[in-house]
């Protein structure tokens, strides 16, 4: 037989089919499943997850065995799927950011090989709260309540569906701080503000939102811890004011000797 036929059976045999590559978005401590891009219409003999351009493995199926500890960065964080070779990593770091490479053989020795290209993204954090109050009459107050975000956003404001609230000054600076002074004229009732913080993508937008319950009287301190503060005080106080009527009387004994 021509050694051209020959190369044309081995091919036609082989039936390899040339590489693609796709892109994959992940986020920092959540789980991102690599597509094989496997023929679900056949069975898989053997699988092949590497990365690097020295094809380091990774995650293998050879012989209807799994292997997952070739790789010592994702040992405990990696699951393969025997049916149809896609390959989850959980747990995600910035570091898994890179290419991956799959090759695959199915029953009938078709091969197949495809690249991955898996981005790592943090998630927009939720927006950091603090409040104060300040006392008004008849068991009613202020709270003034500060909103922040480490991220860098878009917008962020406050909202609040309680009716008891009245809204006194509300601002929405884009430098990621908003500030809102609100009225709340019950010590019965509560009051949720939510803040919540806005960044906008290419084809999409994220958001994030932190909630806080307050009523007048929340930031009361207890009253025995109160006087607790006000005798160590006075003690403290007491003891120096002792001291220094001590050491002017001495020094008035001294210079009186000299004097003499």
């Amino acid at each position: 037989m021509p050694g051209t036929m020959k190369l044309l059976l081995v091919l036609l045999f082989l039936q390899v089919t040339p590489g693609e590559s796709r892109e994959v978005t992940g986020y920092i401590g959540e789980n991102a499943t690599l597509l094989s891009g496997a023929d679900l219409n056949r069975t898989l003999s053997t699988i092949n997850w590497s990365i690097y351009t020295n094809n380091t493995y990774i995650a293998t199926l050879s012989k209807g065995t799994i292997q997952l500890e070739w790789f010592d960065r994702y040992k405990g964080r990696l699951s393969l799927n025997n049916s149809s070779g896609d390959l989850t990593i959980r747990n995600l770091t910035s570091n898994d950011a890179m290419q991956y490479n799959v090759g695959l053989t199915d029953t009938e020795r078709h091969n197949s090989a495809h690249k991955i290209d898996l981005k790592v993204k943090q998630r927009l954090q939720k927006p950091t709260i603090d409040t104060a109050s300040r006392h008004a009459a008849a068991g009613s107050c202020w709270w003034q309540l500060n909103c922040s975000s480490t991220d860098t956003v878009n917008d962020l404001f406050w909202h609040t569906e309680t009716p008891s609230v009245t809204f006194i000054s509300e601002t929405h600076p884009k430098g990621g701080f908003a500030v809102i002074v609100a009225f709340l004229n019950s010590t019965e009732n509560k009051a949720e503000f939510r803040c919540t913080s806005i960044r906008n993508r290419e084809n999409s937008r994220e958001s994030a939102s932190s909630v806080v319950t307050l009523k007048c009287g929340d930031d009361e301190s207890n009253p025995r811890m109160y006087y607790l503060v006000l005798f160590v005080l006075g003690f403290f106080l007491g003891v120096a004011l002792t001291c220094l009527v001590i050491y002017r009387r001495e020094i008035y004994k001294l210079h009186k000797n000299i004097n003499f």
